[in-house]
């Protein structure tokens, strides 16, 4: 499994075709901003999206996993945005986009 992280936002990452990609962003839902997917090119498929807050009080952020698997080789991105869906894109704090090479 490749696990992904802010660090990696902006870059490029090799695959193979039936690798998982897990991405794990950091954040805090009870100010409304969450993370969502933008838009992913069809050379993965999204398996999972999963909240964690383990300090479970009130106002404690965490972190949000995305699970992605690799399907066909080719080239393509997955874009995500940080915002509050209620306000629609006017509310997008932070971006993140990572490019991918998948190989058979």
């Amino acid at each position: 499994m490749l696990q992904l992280s802010e660090a990696d936002n902006d870059r490029t990452v090799d695959a193979r075709v039936g690798d998982t990609i897990r991405l794990t962003l950091p954040e805090n839902a009870t100010t409304g901003y969450r993370w969502a997917i933008d838009r992913h090119d069809d050379v993965v498929e999204v398996v999972a999206e999963e909240p964690r807050y383990p300090a479970n009080a009130v106002g404690s952020g965490g972190e949000v996993g995305f699970t992605f698997k690799a399907k066909k080789a080719g080239s393509g991105e997955v874009a995500l945005k940080n915002w509050r869906q209620w306000e629609g894109d006017s509310s997008v704090t932070r971006r993140f986009r990572v490019r991918l090479n998948v190989q058979p």
